[in-house]
């Protein structure tokens, strides 16, 4: 008897062993579901050159310099641990085609990335494109070193939503209502998503969702990849607001009056908060707070984290349809009483103030010291970010409703004289002039070569 207990009690402590044994190799890490490409990087280049990681549209985008040899080229991959690709990290591949590379995760699953890689032009911001739409319905894409157009394709109505880039793609919507993803590259339409009225909205994409909204009432997620409908939000007012995602958390607005929280998965509301007249100006937002102006002529300042309580407003002397663009401590805004200003972010204290000759619609854009808008007197101004002297300045035949891009060293701005400009950001001094033949409402977007967005002035945005 004593000997049956013994061989039962040694059995049990090898069992409990045994699972002990077990569990410690059973590693997470080691069952990692996780085969995404962290880095991809092409170290014998000088300087290094890292490529663009989409893992939502799961491909890799690199430019490298001119005349280099893309027969010969061995990028360094890093991946997840115990992860492994084919081919393999280091290993000489001809770049002059796009390359397959498959990423297996510590668990069996696979994952395929296409990798293309291009040469830089000669030319100073050759080969990135500018995206915008006009009146007449034809949808433009624009070589941003030379003006040369690219593509167009005509989408049946008006476009005043401003171009948005992501997952190898270019979302734009128009009058029709309807929401379009194209091929950047050569135009050709990836899908379609209809709501009941126009989309004057700009679209903006967080992961693997687009936001816009529209004229019907709504605010839209959408699967950036498919465009299938994730959820809807319904107001009671058309929503001109463009969507901002900062944190899990849509901020937009509408013509009911009202800004809105929505959790960004599903669309429940997370607060709301109402002004004194319609908004079309869409929100930024900043170190917790929600900045938006308003037909109330106020620009105002709402405390993100509870519950869009009002931190301070400033009052202008006519609406605020122009976006607010916050950095290094201010917050810029132009009215319709023909100023554009400069606020303590904080405090909504007045800074500065510039007078134009015309209304503002334009939303700001602020780079390398300056802050770039546009007027409705047909002109685009270049103010000192934290003092408000101009710069420079330069006269168009129309005005100017359109935000600024600025990338590497110019300017791009779109008019209602049919027209999109190009100015060195310093000087002011014209390179190119691009007629387009109808009037652009819609501001403009730069893609890199890599298809990294540039977007304008706070119109709605990813921050």
């Amino acid at each position: 008897m004593r000997q049956n207990l013994h061989n039962s009690l040694l059995w049990l402590t090898c069992l409990a062993l045994f699972v002990v044994a077990c569990k410690k190799e059973v590693d997470p890490i080691s069952l990692s579901d996780d085969r995404t490409i962290k880095s991809f990087t092409f170290e014998s280049l000088n300087p290094a050159i890292v490529g663009v990681v989409d893992s939502v549209a799961y491909t890799v985008r690199a430019t490298v310099p001119a005349g280099t040899n893309l027969s010969q080229l061995s990028p360094a991959i890093t991946l997840p641990p115990n992860a492994t690709v084919s081919p393999a990290s280091g290993d000489v591949r001809d770049f002059s085609k796009p390359v397959s590379y498959t990423v297996t995760s510590a668990n069996g699953t696979a994952q395929t990335y296409v990798v293309t890689v291009t040469t830089a032009s000669s030319v100073v911001n050759g080969g990135a494109l500018i995206y915008l739409g006009g009146e007449d319905g034809n949808f433009f894409a624009i070589d941003a070193g030379t003006g040369a157009g690219k593509w167009r394709v005509s989408v049946g109505a008006a476009i005043a939503s401003t171009a948005y880039i992501a997952a190898g793609m270019v979302f734009m919507g128009s009058s029709t209502g309807n929401l379009q993803a194209f091929d950047p590259q050569i135009g050709v339409q990836r899908w379609k998503f209809t709501t009941g009225a126009a989309i004057l909205s700009s679209p903006v994409v967080s992961g693997k969702n687009l936001f816009f909204g529209s004229e019907d009432q709504n605010v839209y997620a959408l699967d950036v990849l498919t465009g299938t409908q994730r959820w809807k939000f319904g107001t009671a007012g058309g929503v001109t607001s463009s969507p901002t995602v900062v944190n899990g958390t849509v901020y937009v607005a509408s013509k009911d009056q009202t800004l809105y929280a929505l959790d960004a998965a599903t669309g429940t509301q997370r607060w709301k908060t109402g002004v004194g007249d319609k908004i079309t100006s869409s929100p930024a937002v900043a170190n917790g707070l929600v900045y938006i102006g308003s037909n109330d002529f106020n620009l105002y300042a709402f405390d993100a984290a509870a519950g869009g309580t009002a931190k301070w407003k400033f009052s202008t002397g006519g609406i605020v349809t122009a976006s607010p663009t916050v950095t290094n401590g201010l917050v810029y805004i132009g009215s319709n009483d023909q100023t554009f200003y400069a606020l303590d972010a904080a405090s909504g204290v007045l800074r500065w103030k510039f007078g134009t000759g015309g209304a503002i619609l334009s939303s700001a854009t602020v780079a390398n010291g300056l802050v770039y808008v546009g007027g409705n007197d047909n002109t685009i101004y270049a103010l000192d970010a934290q003092s408000g002297v101009l710069r420079w300045k330069f006269g168009t035949g129309g005005a100017i409703s359109s935000s600024p891009v600025v990338y590497n060293g110019f300017v791009y701005v779109s008019g209602q004289d049919t027209s999109l400009y190009c100015f060195n950001a310093a000087t002011g001094v014209l390179r190119w002039k691009s007629p387009l033949g109808t009037r652009i409402m819609a501001s403009p977007t730069l893609a890199t070569t890599d298809l990294v967005p540039v977007v304008s002035g706070i119109s709605g945005g990813l921050q």
